[in-house]
């Protein structure tokens, strides 16, 4: 059983509707799990996770022993169409959650065999979750996932930039109304993408519209920091997703 929702339960990324105070040096883990499906296959694999990973997913979260999760489906970008993500206090309290929940999973063997065949790719990332704030309102929408790779011995730099000039303009943007929340997600283990952020709307068009806006502020207050975290970053990717299930019922 462990090894089948190994391939599609999630990590990270988190995305979500934290109600918090303002301190970008706050931390917590976000764990993010990546699963690519058939496109005729990609109802089934959402079906079993609303009806056997959801409730139990739900209660963790009721009980504290995850502080959030969501899951998202591939709107712009790669492969990976399948993706759940779970936020925890640190890696010791999601590890303890992922045991608690695989011994509350009741999968009938047989599905879980067929959803798991049903996987063609899988990978997963635990992240270092900080500079996140929100409007603590938990709903669906969609997600932008910007993941940079920054050379080790400039990533300090890199994040301090970010907390000291993104952070203010971002927080200003989501309470304003013009985005849900964001973060930033250091790589601690996973792959080589090791300084990553998101911004969460409330759909493609509100996005659009915001990341004019933030770009054009950051232009026009921080040129010249801009240009630095751009110098800084060696490579660049980013998705679209959209949070189609909310962390509650």
């Amino acid at each position: 059983m462990k090894k089948l929702l190994i391939l599609f339960i999630i990590v990270v990324c988190t995305i979500d509707g934290f109600a918090q105070d303002a301190d970008p040096s706050q931390t917590n883990t976000v764990v993010y799990i990546q699963n690519s499906t058939r496109l005729a296959d990609q109802a089934d694999v959402f079906s079993v996770f609303d009806e056997y990973e959801r409730p139990i997913l739900n209660r963790l979260v009721e009980e504290g022993a995850l502080l959030g999760y969501g899951q998202m489906s591939h709107s712009w970008g790669d492969v990976f169409n399948h993706n759940v993500y779970y936020v925890a206090e640190n890696k010791t309290a999601f590890f303890e959650a992922w045991s608690k929940f695989f011994s509350e999973l009741d999968l009938d063997n047989e599905l879980m065999q067929e959803t798991q065949r049903k996987i063609n790719k899988h990978k997963d990332n635990i992240y270092v979750h900080t500079a996140f704030y929100g409007n603590g309102v938990v709903s669906p929408g969609t997600v932008m996932i910007n993941q940079n790779r920054v050379n080790f011995a400039d990533q300090g730099e890199w994040v301090s930039l970010f907390r000291e000039y993104a952070y203010p303009i971002l927080k200003a943007m989501v309470d304003e109304g013009k985005m849900n929340r964001f973060g930033l997600l250091l790589h601690e283990w996973g792959d080589e993408w090791n300084v990553n952020y998101y911004i969460h709307t409330d759909n493609q068009e509100q996005f659009h519209e915001s990341w004019g806006e933030y770009i054009a502020r950051f232009q026009t207050d921080h040129p010249d920091v801009l240009r630095r975290i751009v110098d800084l970053t060696i490579d660049h990717k980013d998705n679209l997703l959209y949070e189609r299930i909310p962390q509650q019922d």
